[in-house]
Protein backbone atom coordinates (compact mmCIF):
# COMPACT_ATOMS: atom_id res chain seq x y z
CA UNK A 1 0.00 0.00 0.00
CA UNK A 2 1.25 3.40 0.68
CA UNK A 3 3.93 4.47 3.76
CA UNK A 4 0.67 4.05 5.61
CA UNK A 5 1.56 0.80 5.90
CA UNK A 6 -1.32 -1.30 8.32
CA UNK A 7 0.12 -2.74 11.18
CA UNK A 8 -2.18 -5.17 12.74
CA UNK A 9 -5.70 -6.22 12.75
CA UNK A 10 -7.33 -3.39 14.16
CA UNK A 11 -6.03 -1.20 11.57
CA UNK A 12 -6.96 -3.02 8.84
CA UNK A 13 -10.38 -4.26 10.32
CA UNK A 14 -11.36 -0.10 10.28
CA UNK A 15 -9.33 0.51 7.32
CA UNK A 16 -12.22 -2.24 5.65
CA UNK A 17 -14.83 -0.70 7.18
CA UNK A 18 -13.98 2.76 5.84
CA UNK A 19 -12.90 1.60 2.47
CA UNK A 20 -16.71 0.13 2.19
CA UNK A 21 -18.93 2.95 3.95
CA UNK A 22 -16.68 5.69 1.49
CA UNK A 23 -16.96 3.55 -1.56
CA UNK A 24 -19.21 5.91 -3.60
CA UNK A 25 -19.27 8.97 -1.72
CA UNK A 26 -15.74 9.45 -0.55
CA UNK A 27 -16.70 11.04 2.27
CA UNK A 28 -18.60 10.13 5.75
CA UNK A 29 -21.60 12.00 7.52
CA UNK A 30 -21.50 13.04 10.73
CA UNK A 31 -24.00 10.38 11.60
CA UNK A 32 -22.22 7.39 9.37
CA UNK A 33 -18.94 8.43 11.88
CA UNK A 34 -21.05 8.18 15.32
CA UNK A 35 -22.94 5.00 14.30
CA UNK A 36 -19.28 3.46 12.98
CA UNK A 37 -17.72 5.01 16.45
CA UNK A 38 -20.20 3.19 18.83
CA UNK A 39 -19.62 0.06 16.89
CA UNK A 40 -16.06 -0.13 17.47
CA UNK A 41 -16.32 1.22 20.95
CA UNK A 42 -18.81 -1.63 21.70
CA UNK A 43 -16.51 -4.71 20.10
CA UNK A 44 -13.55 -6.08 22.58
CA UNK A 45 -11.71 -6.41 19.97
CA UNK A 46 -10.89 -2.80 19.53
CA UNK A 47 -10.07 -2.13 23.25
CA UNK A 48 -7.11 -0.68 23.68
CA UNK A 49 -7.00 0.62 20.55
CA UNK A 50 -7.07 4.65 19.71
CA UNK A 51 -10.30 4.76 17.91
CA UNK A 52 -8.77 8.14 16.70
CA UNK A 53 -5.83 7.24 15.55
CA UNK A 54 -7.33 3.92 13.63
CA UNK A 55 -9.20 6.11 11.82
CA UNK A 56 -7.38 8.89 10.71
CA UNK A 57 -4.91 5.77 9.36
CA UNK A 58 -7.78 4.60 7.47
CA UNK A 59 -8.83 7.33 5.81
CA UNK A 60 -4.95 8.20 4.80
CA UNK A 61 -4.95 4.83 3.12
CA UNK A 62 -8.52 4.90 1.66
CA UNK A 63 -7.26 8.25 -0.05
CA UNK A 64 -4.62 6.82 -1.16
CA UNK A 65 -5.18 3.56 -2.35
CA UNK A 66 -8.74 2.99 -2.91
CA UNK A 67 -11.50 0.72 -1.66
CA UNK A 68 -10.49 -1.95 -4.01
CA UNK A 69 -6.89 -1.67 -2.76
CA UNK A 70 -7.61 -1.60 0.79
CA UNK A 71 -10.01 -4.69 0.58
CA UNK A 72 -7.30 -6.63 -1.38
CA UNK A 73 -4.47 -5.72 1.24
CA UNK A 74 -6.65 -5.44 4.66
CA UNK A 75 -8.49 -8.85 4.45
CA UNK A 76 -5.75 -11.13 4.61
CA UNK A 77 -4.54 -9.21 7.99
CA UNK A 78 -8.19 -10.67 9.49
CA UNK A 79 -8.12 -13.32 12.01
CA UNK A 80 -10.43 -15.71 11.13
CA UNK A 81 -12.63 -15.70 13.88
CA UNK A 82 -13.22 -12.24 13.48
CA UNK A 83 -13.84 -11.96 9.88
CA UNK A 84 -17.91 -13.13 10.29
CA UNK A 85 -18.06 -10.57 12.50
CA UNK A 86 -16.49 -8.23 11.17
CA UNK A 87 -18.73 -8.57 8.03
CA UNK A 88 -21.61 -7.95 9.71
CA UNK A 89 -20.26 -4.92 11.27
CA UNK A 90 -19.48 -3.85 7.36
CA UNK A 91 -23.45 -5.17 6.39
CA UNK A 92 -24.57 -3.24 9.74
CA UNK A 93 -23.23 0.14 8.23
CA UNK A 94 -23.58 -0.41 4.49
CA UNK A 95 -27.32 -1.15 5.18
CA UNK A 96 -28.25 1.65 7.05
CA UNK A 97 -31.01 3.04 4.58
CA UNK A 98 -32.62 -0.36 4.68
CA UNK A 99 -30.92 -0.85 0.71
CA UNK A 100 -27.91 -1.28 -1.64
CA UNK A 101 -27.16 -0.58 -4.98
CA UNK A 102 -25.45 -2.72 -7.42
CA UNK A 103 -21.65 -1.03 -7.26
CA UNK A 104 -22.46 -1.29 -3.01
CA UNK A 105 -23.52 -5.21 -3.94
CA UNK A 106 -20.57 -6.06 -6.13
CA UNK A 107 -17.75 -4.36 -2.96
CA UNK A 108 -20.16 -6.63 -0.40
CA UNK A 109 -19.51 -9.75 -2.61
CA UNK A 110 -15.75 -8.75 -2.97
CA UNK A 111 -14.68 -8.00 0.58
CA UNK A 112 -16.59 -11.55 1.23
CA UNK A 113 -14.57 -13.08 -1.10
CA UNK A 114 -11.65 -11.86 0.33
CA UNK A 115 -12.91 -12.77 4.22
CA UNK A 116 -13.09 -16.09 2.26
CA UNK A 117 -16.54 -16.38 3.22
CA UNK A 118 -19.00 -18.66 1.64
CA UNK A 119 -21.68 -16.90 -0.99
CA UNK A 120 -24.61 -18.27 1.43
CA UNK A 121 -23.61 -16.88 4.39
CA UNK A 122 -22.73 -13.34 2.72
CA UNK A 123 -26.12 -13.52 1.02
CA UNK A 124 -27.82 -14.61 4.76
CA UNK A 125 -26.12 -12.06 6.61
CA UNK A 126 -26.58 -9.35 3.70
CA UNK A 127 -30.49 -10.10 3.64
CA UNK A 128 -30.59 -10.15 7.31
CA UNK A 129 -29.24 -6.62 7.82
CA UNK A 130 -31.28 -5.32 4.64
CA UNK A 131 -35.01 -6.36 6.53
CA UNK A 132 -33.31 -5.00 9.81
CA UNK A 133 -32.63 -1.30 8.38
CA UNK A 134 -35.53 -1.40 5.78
CA UNK A 135 -37.63 0.70 8.03
CA UNK A 136 -34.56 2.75 10.08
CA UNK A 137 -34.81 6.46 10.78
CA UNK A 138 -32.38 8.47 8.26
CA UNK A 139 -30.36 11.01 10.31
CA UNK A 140 -28.99 13.53 8.53
CA UNK A 141 -26.61 16.04 9.43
Amino acid sequence: MSDQTVQNEQEAAVALLFACVMHETKSISEARIDHLSRILVLSSKFRGHDLNDLSSKALKLFTAEGSKAVIEQCAPMIDEGFRETLFAMICEMMTDNGAINESESELLGMVALYLGMSVELMRSMLTTYLIRNRWSIQIVD
